[in-house]
């Protein structure tokens, strides 16, 4: 992850240099100080858990409060969770089918 901007890193939105006492981006516009509450932890948490799921991880890898191990650590994360969630949801289709297959055949003996 690049330097923090108030350190005088480079812009989250524009990648273009900030000074350390500039509190928004001179080229874009974008605020150095605050961030949006998707793009914080509890943020990226909440939406994977309640809409985004494995989409979630473009606010990982765009998020500038993240840093880098943070954010291979939300990667896996988000991977071992997505196959987890899968392997339930095949897990039922499967039971799914074998219990409807199993209502066919007790009817065709009636």
């Amino acid at each position: 992850m690049s330097k923090n901007p108030k350190e005088g890193g480079l812009c989250w939105a524009c990648g273009k240099m900030a000074d350390s006492h500039d509190n928004f981006c001179r080229f874009c516009g974008k605020d150095l100080v605050s961030f949006p509450w998707y793009y914080q932890h509890w943020g990226i948490i909440l939406l994977t858990f309640i809409a985004l799921g494995p989409l979630s991880i473009v606010l990982v890898w765009r998020s500038p409060v993240l840093s880098r191990t943070a954010r291979w650590i939300y990667t896996i994360a988000l991977a071992a969770f997505t196959y987890w969630v899968g392997l339930r949801c095949y897990q039922a289709w499967q039971l799914f089918k074998q219990l409807s297959n199993n209502l066919v055949l007790a009817g065709s003996f009636n």
